[in-house]
């Protein structure tokens, strides 16, 4: 009882720093591809999915043999997937790694900016935990999805942040395309561009 009361406490708290905080006026139109972004700012959600297990999960096709994605437990099982891959290749400094999971030379100079920083210790999938997961679009070629995302685990106590990630269709595989703040930010124009070869 006591448990739940403090973590009532914790969440109503957080909810006001958060509205607190939460920028007002015109969106910015400048999308956000620093890894700090994804896992810095603090943020709450009534709803938690805390997934403790990995498991095996076939990103390529849905279940209707398409590459569609209809389901969030379809898009939490790739969100899941490239941001470990995202977060193993920096904690090992490893551009190879990083360029399995990124569709961007954004991403890809984002990622190398951050090696050396700091973890708690090496990522692994299980540890990558996720709040509300909202479907904003999805077809063949592009998903964009606002999360909440939790890498407390291995980057320490508070790494937990909500963002709106477009991820884009790269043969046979998604990747991180772009990341943004604000779900209201213009983000439309990441879905029809075209993938950048990485260098």
């Amino acid at each position: 009882m006591i448990r739940r009361l403090i973590a009532g406490l914790i969440v109503v708290g957080l909810g006001v720093g958060v509205w607190a905080l939460w920028p007002r006026g015109d969106s910015d139109t400048t999308p956000t591809t620093s890894p700090t972004a994804v896992v810095s700012t603090t943020t709450t959600t009534t709803t938690t999915t805390v997934v403790t297990s990995t498991s095996e999960v076939d990103t390529t096709t849905t279940s209707e043999g398409s590459n569609v994605v209809t389901t969030v437990e379809e898009a939490e099982a790739i969100l899941r997937e490239l941001w470990f891959g995202w977060f193993e290749g920096i904690y090992n400094q490893d551009e190879d790694r990083i360029k399995e999971v990124v569709g961007t030379q954004a991403m890809l100079d984002q990622a190398r900016a951050s090696f050396g920083a700091e973890f708690t210790r090496g990522p692994t999938e299980g540890d990558i935990n996720f709040g509300s997961i909202e479907l904003l679009q999805t077809d063949q070629e592009c998903i964009a999805v606002w999360a909440s995302i939790d890498v407390s685990a291995f980057r320490g106590e508070g790494s937990i942040s909500s963002n709106l990630v477009i991820l884009r269709r790269d043969g046979a595989h998604w990747k991180l395309a772009t990341t943004w703040t604000n779900r209201n930010d213009r983000w439309e124009a990441d879905c029809d561009s075209q993938l950048e070869p990485l260098s």
